[in-house]
C-alpha cells in the first residue's frame, strides 16, 4: 500500500534529530559519488504586474536507504517592493486559499511509491535541519549566543533544528515587522525553554553572535557584513538576503551544491530570482565548498578565528537538493508506519501494465 501523508501527520512523527541524521548520510554519500541529484528546475509563467506561476521540481535517490523522491511544486509568487526593500511571497491562491506541493517517495527496487506527501512542513524542516547540519560542522563548538533576522514561516525551524546541535543559551531576533516579531518570539519561548528576544535592529542582532541566522524573503541584503566579527557562521537561506562584503570576509563558503538551478522563463520576462543569480568570481569560486565535502572530513573551518558561511545553493535563488527530500521523507515515512499514522493508497493505482 502507498502511504499518503498530510501536514498534520508529518508534524506527528517527525524527529528533527532523524532527520538531521538522515542529512547527514545524504551529503556525505552525494560527496562520495553514493547517491544521485538532479539539481531543481523552476518554470516561470508570467502573469503581470510582479505575479509568476512557477512550478518547481528536483529529485534524488539515496541507494543506501533504497530510495527515490521527487519534489514539485505548483506555485503562484509576487515580487514586490515594501519599505524600499524589494520581497518575494508566495500567495494561497488553490482553491480555499491553500498552496500546492507533494514529495513522492519511490523504492528503487520494486520502483513502487511509497509515499505522497504534502510538502509544506516537510520542507522547511528540510532546510532547518540542514542549516543545523551545517551548523554543527561550521560553527565553534562553544558557539551559545545566535542572531536571527526573519520571522516568517521558515524562522522557527532553524531555531528548532539549531538547538539539537549547539547548546544555545542566548536567542536574539529582529524582523522589518515589529508586530510579527512580537508574536513569533512569544510563540517561540516556550516551544524553545528560552526566551527568543526582540531587538530593535539587525545590528542587534548581529554584533556578539556565534551564529547569525538569515530566514527572509528579501531579494535585497538584510545586513551589514561589515559588522561580522572573527569566528562567527552565518547561515542563510537563499543568498540575496546577503552583501558583497558578506561573502568577501567569509573563510569558507559552504552551499548545498555547486549544481545550478535551472530557471525557464520567456526570454524578455525573468523574475528576480532568476535575473540576479551571482556568477562568483575566480576568488570567491576558490572559497566555495559543498556541505557534503565539509560533513565527510574534506573541507571545514581552519581556526576559531574564521569567518564561515552556509548558504542555499551555488550562490543564487535557494535551491534544494532532491537527496534532501529523498532522506528527510524518508525519516518521515519509516516514522509514520512504525506509528500507524496516514492513509493507506492501493499501489495498483499508481502501476500499470502498459509500458511507459
Amino acid at each position: 500500500m502507498t502511504l499518503l501523508l498530510s501536514n498534520d501527520d508529518v508534524l506527528r512523527v517527525l524527529d528533527p534529530a532523524a532527520c538531521i541524521e538522515a542529512l547527514e548520510v545524504a551529503f556525505r554519500d552525494l560527496a562520495t559519488g553514493q547517491a544521485v541529484n538532479r539539481p531543481r528546475s523552476h518554470t516561470y509563467t508570467p502573469l503581470g504586474d510582479g505575479h509568476w506561476y512557477l512550478f518547481k521540481s528536483m529529485d534524488g535517490a539515496i541507494p543506501r536507504l533504497g530510495v527515490q523522491a521527487i519534489r514539485m511544486s505548483s506555485d503562484h509568487t509576487h515580487e514586490f517592493t515594501r519599505d524600499g526593500k524589494r520581497r518575494r511571497e508566495k500567495l494561497p491562491l488553490a482553491p480555499g486559499g491553500r498552496f500546492v506541493g507533494l514529495v513522492m517517495l519511490f523504492d528503487i527496487h520494486t520502483l513502487e511509491p511509497l509515499a505522497i506527501i504534502q510538502d509544506g512542513e516537510l520542507q522547511r524542516w528540510r532546510v532547518g535541519c540542514t542549516s543545523a547540519l551545517a551548523a554543527k560542522h561550521l560553527s565553534r563548538p562553544e558557539a551559545h549566543v545566535v542572531g536571527l533576522i526573519g520571522s516568517g514561516w521558515q524562522a522557527e525551524t532553524q531555531l528548532r533544528a539549531l538547538v539539537r546541535v549547539r547548546d544555545v543559551r542566548e536567542i536574539r531576533a529582529y524582523s522589518t515587522s515589529a508586530e510579527r516579531l512580537r508574536r513569533f518570539s512569544e510563540d517561540m519561548t516556550p516551544k524553545l525553554g528560552m526566551r527568543v528576544r526582540p531587538v530593535a535592529s539587525a545590528r542587534d542582532a548581529v554584533e556578539g553572535a556565534d551564529i547569525v541566522v538569515c530566514a527572509t524573503s528579501s531579494h535585497d541584503p538584510v545586513f551589514d557584513g561589515d559588522r561580522l566579527a572573527a569566528g562567527q557562521l552565518v547561515s542563510s537561506v537563499q543568498s540575496h538576503e546577503l552583501d558583497d562584503r558578506t561573502l568577501e570576509r567569509a573563510s569558507l563558503v559552504v552551499v548545498r551544491s555547486r549544481d545550478a538551478a535551472t530557471f525557464h522563463h520567456p526570454p524578455d520576462q525573468a523574475p528576480v530570482e532568476a535575473a540576479e543569480v551571482r556568477k562568483p568570481d575566480e576568488r570567491l569560486r576558490s572559497k566555495i565548498v559543498e556541505l557534503g565535502e565539509v560533513v565527510s572530513g574534506r573541507a571545514g573551518r581552519r581556526s576559531g578565528d574564521d569567518i564561515t558561511l552556509f548558504t542555499g545553493g551555488g550562490l543564487g535563488a535557494s535551491s534544494g537538493l532532491g537527496i534532501q527530500f529523498a532522506a528527510v521523507g524518508h525519516a518521515v515515512y519509516q516514522a509514520a508506519r512504525a506509528a500507524g499514522i496516514g492513509r493507506e493508497l492501493p499501489t495498483e493505482w499508481f502501476t500499470e501494465t502498459a509500458k511507459p
